[in-house]
């Protein structure tokens, strides 16, 4: 044959390639370039799906005309790459010239014909991440079925690497998020002066941002002139007091009433900025709102590493501009005299951090059936756990338990939750993602807290389950031939403490078998005297209900425990992962 076989060998490098990056834009590249070569074709070109303009966008590819390509969309139902992210179906057309599905505005657009072509979808776990299209075979006139498996094998691939690496991606950005609402947290609860809440404001926004180029724009409630408060990265002589709301910026966000993220345009209005006075085309403006009007405007600009500012920077700017709204009316309202206390707008913070950390786990996920149970014993809780998908016959199941309460309590669980998800993705050893999720925490993190965690990840193809432990109580692994609860721990200091070796453990299981994993706050559960309700007597409660349907032994688990309780108050948070394995 004229192109190449899918050797065990090849199959070994193609993985080993794709595997060797945790750059998308790298990683992209990889995958068109393996494309190209293993069906050996004249061009390839991977589409990325963009569910806001629900179209494709091509983001890489190879060929004469490769660059011409980059950045080119491609709506639903539109040319051949529109009909496959529609029908989810594989084609082939091998006589493009008088296909009348041929998207035509995209060769016109680069010069290119084509003469035939082959294009898959890109589907993991449900979600489609875009289509991959190899364009013009060489040296054998047609496109084939046994091209389109081979497309196919190299979609799947592409497609859970892409979906890992994306993950990974959205995972740094929301602990960086995560970093600059902390520091913003901080400043509200610390600090009671404007001049020093504004100057921490700008600083933080700009080391997070990487940007140099910050300000606050404030309307004096007493004149009602809108009055530069605080900005960093300006000189003294670009720096005036007063700002100008009928025109720039101001007036723009003023008469829209929306936040402005220019991407660097070369045509920027010099109304709106004057693009001599900055070294990038780049800024991000957000209004700043007190009961729905808008008191003030926060503004970015110059990125140091000269990249445009993204969607990303505007969701972050828009987080923590509702936040500095408070913070700068409270801090003014006292005159500077008084501390100020944010307890409840903390609280608030908080719960909303902590209501869109907890994972939507199915209930059944191939051969698992999965019960989740998360109640806090406050406003705001310590608690969590997460589900990380790797393939159809694997997945990690955690759950942790962060030191302390409050608003710290809160962001540094999402700020943990994030950075071990992250090395679980990346790596196939439980010791080794613990381990390296500690290295970070302790790196990156100003909390002073920790958090104990129980890692497993469950082969289903080989019914086996490798686990972990960082300082997290004894869970439970229920045999069901034995009826009889196995205890599972392992060595491991908390993480966030100090460098520690955390253990690995590995476990058969048979179909039946049921996996508990639970906080301290389900064995500890006290009643009115101050008696624990203990880790045996969970032992023997699932011993002798085992085998009931997990949705049933969770109502059970949750009854009993309530009862044992009486009308004494929760001391702890009190959370319940709960897997079938069939």
């Amino acid at each position: 044959m004229s192109f190449k076989q899918l050797s065990l060998a090849l199959i070994s490098d193609i993985t080993a390639r794709i595997n060797s990056t945790d750059d998308l834009e790298e990683l992209l590249g990889i995958i068109i370039e393996t494309t190209k070569d293993v069906l050996n074709t004249e061009g390839c070109s991977l589409l990325l799906y963009d569910p806001d303009e629900d179209c494709l966008v091509f983001q890489v590819a190879k060929g004469d005309k490769g660059e011409s390509l980059t950045e080119l969309k491609v709506p639903r139902g539109k040319g051949i790459a529109g009909m496959v992210l529609e029908s989810l179906e594989p084609v082939i057309v091998n006589d493009a010239e008088t296909d009348p599905r041929i998207y035509r505005n995209i060769d016109d657009a680069v010069g290119f014909t084509t003469k035939n072509l082959i294009c898959v979808p890109m589907k993991a776990q449900g979600e489609i991440q875009g289509v991959l299209e190899a364009v013009n075979s060489l040296e054998r006139p047609e496109f084939t079925n046994k091209d389109i498996k081979i497309l196919e094998y190299l979609s799947d691939l592409a497609a859970i690497a892409i979906r890992n690496r994306r993950l990974i991606r959205d995972l740094k950005d929301r602990a960086r998020e995560l970093d600059c609402l902390y520091q913003i947290s901080q400043a509200i609860s610390n600090i009671s002066e404007l001049d020093q809440f504004l100057n921490l404001t700008v600083n933080s926004i700009s080391d997070v941002l990487g940007a140099e180029r910050v300000s606050l724009i404030f309307q004096n409630p007493r004149t009602k002139a809108f009055e530069l408060s605080k900005s960093i990265g300006f000189s003294l002589e670009e720096e005036s007091h007063l700002v100008d709301e009928s025109r720039g910026i101001l007036n723009e966000i003023l008469s829209q009433g929306k936040a402005i993220l220019v991407q660097g345009q070369t045509d920027i209005n010099p109304d709106l900025l004057t693009p001599n006075r900055y070294k990038t085309r780049s800024f991000v403006s957000v209004p700043i709102r007190q009961d729905g009007t808008i008191i003030g405007v926060l503004n970015a600009a110059d990125k140091m590493s000269g990249d445009s500012f993204s969607h990303q920077d505007l969701s972050i700017l828009s987080t923590i501009s509702n936040q500095i709204a408070e913070a700068y009316n409270s801090l003014l309202a006292k005159n500077q005299k008084e501390k100020l206390t944010s307890i409840r707008r903390d609280m608030q913070i908080a719960s909303q951090i902590q209501l869109n950390s907890l994972p939507n786990i199915p209930k059944k996920m191939h051969l698992l059936e999965i019960e989740t149970s998360y109640t806090a014993s406050k406003e705001i809780g310590g608690d969590f756990y997460d589900l990380i998908y790797h393939n159809p016959d694997e997945v990690s199941i955690l759950i942790a338990d962060v030191s302390g309460k409050g608003i710290s309590a809160a962001l540094f669980m999402e700020f943990s939750k994030t950075i071990i998800a992250g090395e679980v993705a990346r790596n196939s050893s439980t010791s080794i993602s613990l381990m390296g999720a500690n290295r970070i925490i302790q790196e990156k993190s100003g909390y002073f807290m920790f958090v104990t965690v129980m890692l497993t990840r469950i082969n289903m193809l080989k019914k086996r389950i490798r686990y972990s432990s960082a300082g997290h109580n004894e869970q439970l692994l229920y045999k069901a031939k034995e009826k009889k609860v196995l205890l599972l721990s392992g060595k491991g200091m908390p993480l966030g403490i100090k460098e520690s070796e955390v253990e690995e453990h590995e476990v058969e299981y048979q179909p039946g078998d049921l996996l508990v994993l639970y906080t301290d706050g389900v064995s500890e559960t006290t009643n009115e005297t101050g008696e624990m309700y203990s880790l045996e007597n969970l032992a023997k409660l699932i011993e002798r209900n085992g085998d009931m349907p997990v949705e049933n032994l969770k109502e059970l688990i949750l009854d009993t425990t309530d009862a044992f309780r009486g009308e004494a108050d929760p001391h702890d948070d009190y959370t319940l992962v709960m897997v079938r394995l069939n």
